[in-house]
């Protein structure tokens, strides 16, 4: 059987107690911020990996400073994604040689 053919289990819906993973990037150019791609994933490994592909990719296509932030959140249906309670992990930076550079807590102000 190949992969195609497989059953796949069904995808099991979010409940809120259920701790989510928010990424997101940010650039600094010319002294001016901004926002890049975020996303929201259910395991922290897979939200380190979309976090660091995105950072790997600014720094590809970009001469901007950039870094992510990594926060466990709390969805809450009621209100918009940016709202959502957020509690820091970590936060990257584009590391030398296409490596990202972890660090705990919050990311610092920008340079």
């Amino acid at each position: 059987m190949n992969v195609d053919q497989q059953q796949q289990p069904p995808s099991q819906p979010h409940t809120e107690d259920e701790p989510l993973y928010a990424w997101s990037t940010y650039q600094v150019c010319g002294g001016v911020e901004g926002s890049g791609p975020s996303g929201t994933c259910r395991a922290e490994r897979t939200a380190r990996a979309c976090l660091e592909a995105a950072l790997q990719a600014a720094v590809v296509h970009s001469h901007a400073y950039s870094w992510g932030q990594l926060s466990r959140v709390s969805a809450d249906v009621d209100l918009p994604f940016h709202l959502w309670s957020r509690a820091p992990v970590a936060w990257a930076e584009p590391g030398p040689s296409d490596t990202v550079t972890w660090r705990p807590g919050p990311a610092p102000h920008p340079r």
